[in-house]
């Protein structure tokens, strides 16, 4: 079959860049929602999920160091709860994953006009050949791709606070200005739970830690330092710009932190965020895509899907996940609605609360069932997290799924039923080739040794 190894090549500021790239992205375009969520108490809203995250991301540091395997969330979940939940398991975080695709294609569709005129064909067209690109690009050694991620993340984020701090200092931006509750504490409790989708990125580490070239125990560091970084570009994006817009100014623009730069007549700088951000949406691509590619390599070797998902190529890249997500992704670029904001923000809250609570689940009885397994990261006061995580996790579903109309509620159970369908397949070739297709556990006591 080839090697199945993959190769540890990612640093701890590499795997922030990667984590961070995969939450920060497009927000001068998706800044509209937050305004029209809490207004500038998405600012409030922010935070408090922020503080509700981070519970999750200490967890997902103690599974993460214990159980470093790709496909994370699917081995944890399926050494908790069996084959069957980890297959679940990887269905609903192949989705989350994929749906990413559309927020950058349209993500870039809002910026580029900023730039010059192109119809939305054109865009279409632009997307397709970034991700054909890409798909080449993730078939090489992945330093090269981290290489990228960490100039492209780390230059967004130091324009993308500069810019908050020059709209401060601008002369137009007044604190006044904010309007901080319009809607109330229930807006800003409702954020808590829709703006869920925006810290939506941790969990890609987990995903990367079988390549990561630093201490387990240090993997903490990873997850606690993409929230921050994450935390600060939004806290500041919605306290610039409100300061110096009003709601309804933002609600009726195209692409907000560019339009604002002009408005404090820096054209420059609406320039250099316009560049930036396009950027920070190919870093999303790329997080995504290579989280999307090892959750089907994790599957595969479980045999929840086929174990062709798991040979590698020269460059230890797994050639045919590759390929399916590069499929998957240029359906769902292809395809992705125009009111793309509205429809991604619930649907992949409803997608993120149900798996987060699987993964809650998971770390309460393994630390019952497996409390042998070496845990180079132990989070602390595990109870306490399990309660904040669990009552966390059921607010994101309620809110998200009172929020998710009757054309995404379809496409969710269409994608389920689809899932259902793949999974019968997965059990019929367990009965007619058991060899290639028997149920396996990956974790301490299975796994091989990992080649450096």
């Amino acid at each position: 079959m080839g090697d199945t190894n993959l190769k540890k090549s990612l640093s701890l500021p590499s795997m922030i860049a990667i984590a961070a790239g995969g939450m920060i992205a497009g927000w001068m375009v998706e800044i509209k929602q937050w305004f029209a969520i809490a207004g500038g108490g998405a600012v409030i809203s922010f935070l408090l999920c922020a503080l509700m995250v981070l519970p999750l991301c200490l967890i997902y540091s103690e599974m993460t160091a214990m159980l470093p395997y790709a496909g994370g969330e699917v081995i944890w979940v399926t050494n908790a709860f069996g084959w069957h939940s980890g297959f679940v398991t990887f269905w609903l975080l192949l989705l989350m994953y994929i749906m990413a695709m559309p927020t950058v294609s349209m993500g870039i569709a809002s910026m580029l006009p900023y730039l010059l005129p192109v119809t939305s064909g054109q865009l279409k067209v632009l997307a397709a050949v970034i991700l054909i690109l890409w798909y080449f690009l993730t078939n090489f050694e992945l330093k090269t791709l981290a290489k990228l991620q960490n100039v492209f993340f780390w230059g967004t984020l130091i324009v993308s606070v500069t810019a908050d701090v020059i709209f401060i200092f601008s002369g137009k931006w007044s604190f006044s200005n904010i309007d901080w509750f319009p809607f109330g504490f229930s807006g800003c409790a409702a954020g808590v739970g829709l703006l869920i989708m925006k810290f939506i990125g941790f969990d890609l580490i987990p995903q990367m830690a079988e390549e990561s070239n630093f201490p387990q125990k240090d993997l903490w560091k990873a997850f606690v330092g993409s929230l921050g970084f994450t935390m600060l570009v939004y806290a500041l994006a919605v306290i610039g710009v409100g300061g110096v817009v009003s709601m309804e100014w933002v609600a009726e623009t195209d692409i907000v932190d560019p339009r604002v730069a002009d408005v404090v007549g820096m054209h420059w700088l609406g320039v250099a965020i316009v560049v930036m951000g396009m950027l920070t949406c190919i870093t999303t691509l790329s997080a995504f895509w290579l989280s999307a590619a090892r959750t089907l390599y994790g599957a595969g070797q479980q045999h929840q899907m086929t174990a062709r998902l798991v040979k590698l190529n020269k460059h230890g890249q797994p050639t045919l996940a590759n390929i399916v997500v590069g499929l998957l992704s240029l359906y769902f670029m292809v395809f992705a609605p125009e009111d793309w904001l509205n429809y991604v923000y619930a649907f992949y809250g409803l997608v993120a609360g149900l798996l987060y609570l699987l993964v809650v689940l998971s770390f309460m009885k393994l630390r019952k069932t497996r409390p042998q397994w070496e845990r180079p990261y132990q989070a602390p006061a595990g109870m306490v997290l399990t309660v904040i995580g669990v009552i966390f996790c059921l607010w994101v579903i309620w809110t998200n799924g009172n929020a998710m109309d009757g054309a995404s509620w379809m496409i969710f159970l269409i994608y389920l039923v689809a899932g259902v369908l793949v999974w019968g397949y997965a059990m019929l070739q367990q009965k007619k080739n058991p060899k290639d297709w028997a149920p396996v556990v990956i974790n301490p006591d299975t796994a091989k040794p990992k080649k450096n």
